[in-house]
């Protein structure tokens, strides 16, 4: 080796090693930057050269990057090998690039355009849309997280047409939950006229490399995240051959910072897109890391609101002057329309308050008993404290609802029958539904079928799939159709019965009038409100998110100032139904706080914990014991 000198280094990338040569007696072999070259970034001491080497398949511009910037800090100059230097120069043009986009970006958002012309648009795009064209356009890679039924899809597919008219893309690529496919095809159609070139990346391994290889003509390309993690090699060379704009629909999917295949599966897709944009409604569902991955995939090459580990201590500290950087970052990246923007007709919320039969209430008020006597026996392990108060949250709402879930496996919760033993009703808990039929099942029958005779269509919602099949039998001669989870998700599953097929039918065919579903199967990217105004609620859960995603079913960008839209929802006295809905109402509250902010689409001023999905765990727990020592008819020992 050449002999160097002590201040400098040469760093080079060869038969799948990069290495760092430094001298025997340089700065780098002490203390501080040992570790942080072994333990941070992964190089080993070198047995044959003096200095560093790590294996690695390709050149990663992170971890360059990385080593560059810590030789500059400790005062060394390093010399590239050719291969190095032309990405470091690639970096340099790439982030001049991303500055550029974002000063535009910027100026997009501080002066809106008022008008501007697509090209083959049929239908046109509502005022508080066409900004966000624009911005799309100025920003080159940009978030939309505008509130759900606000026209994300059109508003993505008029920038398409620009871009595709400038010749800048060939096509578009969206990945996002199989429910989103449907909404893109028919948007589509609605926006230009036409049916889209479309194609469906689903099915067997086999029956997906033959989509890929038949994909050179089509303009929309759907595919699921779990087929582009599968899939990554084939979708990188479809990305690069085709010059794609790449979405990410419901871009919440890939929140996870860290350990998640698909957030890991976009990021590495991303350099291969000539365009990308996110879409979601609720982009920060549990906490303020969940932005991370959905910001980096607009850049990955220079995250915008930096490395994984800057953005997790930024986030954490939540001080100001770290909370006005992310502001200020993130600020012309994203755009938002809010609620308020719709114009949307206000909804009438009726609540149905009805009594539990005696059986019912008999077997309530002895697993509320039970459940304030053992909470001196809950497991201090973490993961089992969360498993055993989400047990006995779910045990209270099953019998709260329908005692007969007792008895059942709930997929949805993934919790095993109650063991009745120790109790005094144990047979009627067996053989409840020989002994009397639920205050709420009936209530709900009653409602639809009264809905369904004055010619309207109605939504009902329930968490549980026991439930939905009893609503099947019992409002059979309406012809119900149910989507949850065991339903096949299109015709590539099951021709003749499948979710697509079952709300297809309810949305167009008079005859079918009743629909019953379960918010995990159909509360996202789905919509209703032009056939249906009302939706019952069976019941509903802690989860936030999934009732504010249900409401927006049939409240949605479409309806005009005099539709009536009426959400009707029951609840048992005295029971965990009303905990459940003080509780949702607060986190609505917060939501929509979060949605109609002026600035930011999320509020940074909360603490990590206040959005932690464990956190609100332990505040619907605290609730729900609150309320059932106030009203528990037998007392607990303690």
């Amino acid at each position: 080796m050449t002999r160097m000198a002590a201040n400098s280094v040469a760093l080079k990338f060869n038969d799948s090693h990069l290495r760092i040569l430094v001298p025997p007696n340089s700065v780098l072999f002490e203390g501080e930057h040992e570790i942080l070259l072994a333990n941070l970034l992964g190089f080993s001491r070198a047995t044959r050269f003096s200095g560093y080497e790590l294996r690695c398949e390709s050149l990663d511009a992170g971890l360059v990057q990385s080593v560059l910037e810590h030789l500059r800090d400790a005062g060394l100059r390093a010399d590239l090998d050719a291969g190095i230097r032309r990405l470091v120069q690639q970096q340099a043009d790439e982030d001049a690039q991303m500055q550029e986009a974002i000063a535009r970006a910027r100026t997009a958002k501080n002066r809106p355009i008022k008008h501007i012309s697509i090209p083959g648009l049929r239908r046109p795009l509502k005022s508080y849309q066409i900004p966000l064209v624009a911005h799309c356009l100025a920003a080159q890679n940009v978030a939309n997280f505008s509130v759900p039924g606000s026209g994300k899809t059109a508003i993505t597919l008029a920038a398409f047409a620009l871009l595709r008219e400038k010749k800048e893309v060939g096509c578009i690529v969206v990945i996002g939950p199989r429910s989103s496919f449907v909404a893109w095809e028919d948007e589509f159609q609605a926006c230009f006229g036409r049916k889209p070139r479309a194609l469906r990346i689903v099915g067997s391994r086999q029956n997906r490399r033959k989509g890929y290889r038949t994909a050179g003509d089509k303009e929309l390309i759907l595919l699921t995240y779990q087929m582009a993690a599968n899939d990554t090699d084939d979708v990188k060379h479809l990305l690069a051959n085709q010059r794609a704009l790449l979405v990410l629909d419901e871009s919440h999917n890939i929140k996870r910072m860290q350990g998640g295949c698909r957030a890991d599966a976009v990021l590495a897709l991303a350099p291969y897109a000539r365009r990308r944009v996110v879409l979601s409604g609720t982009p920060v569902p549990n906490s303020l890391h969940d932005l991370w991955t959905q910001i980096a995939f607009l850049w990955p090459s220079h995250p915008p609101l930096g490395s994984r580990e800057q953005f997790k201590n930024q986030a954490d500290a939540g001080d100001e002057a770290a909370i006005n950087d992310v502001k200020a970052k993130l600020f012309p990246l994203y755009w938002r329309i809010k609620k308020r923007d719709l114009g949307l007709p206000r909804p009438h919320f009726n609540y149905i308050k009805v009594r539990m039969k005696p059986y019912q209430q008999a077997i309530y008020d002895m697993l509320a008993a039970r459940v304030l006597s053992d909470v001196i026996k809950a497991p201090h392990d973490r993961l089992r404290l969360r498993l055993w108060r989400r047990a006995r949250m779910v045990r209270l709402l099953q019998t709260s609802t329908n005692p007969a879930l007792l008895g059942q496996f709930s997929d949805e919760f993934r919790i095993p029958p109650l063991k009745a033993s120790g109790l005094p009703i144990e047979q009627i808990i067996e053989r409840y539904p020989e002994y009397e039929v639920p205050s709420k099942i009936e209530a709900t029958i009653r409602l639809v079928r009264k809905l369904v005779q004055q010619g309207e269509k109605v939504l009902v919602w329930t968490a549980f799939v026991h439930n939905i099949k009893t609503l099947e039998k019992a409002l059979g001669d309406l012809r119900p159709g149910a989507v949850f989870g065991d339903v096949p998700k299109d015709d590539s599953e099951d021709e003749e019965h499948n979710r697509e097929l079952v709300i297809h039918q309810f949305k167009t065919m008079p005859s079918h009038r009743v629909l019953i579903a379960n918010p995990s199967a159909c509360a996202e990217s789905v919509s209703l409100h032009k056939v249906c105004s009302h939706a019952v609620y069976l019941d509903r859960t802690f989860n936030g998110a999934h009732y504010m995603q249900s409401l927006d079913r049939i409240h949605r960008i479409g309806l005009g100032p005099k539709d009536k839209v009426f959400y009707h929802i029951l609840q048992s006295l005295n029971s965990i139904d009303l905990v459940i809905d003080d509780r949702l109402e607060t986190k609505r509250r917060a939501m929509l706080r979060l949605l109609d902010e002026t600035f930011s689409p999320l509020d940074f001023e909360s603490s990590i914990e206040d959005f932690s999905e464990e956190a609100e765990e332990e505040k619907d727990f605290a609730a729900l014991m609150a309320y059932t020592k106030r009203t528990s008819k037998v007392q607990s020992d303690d």
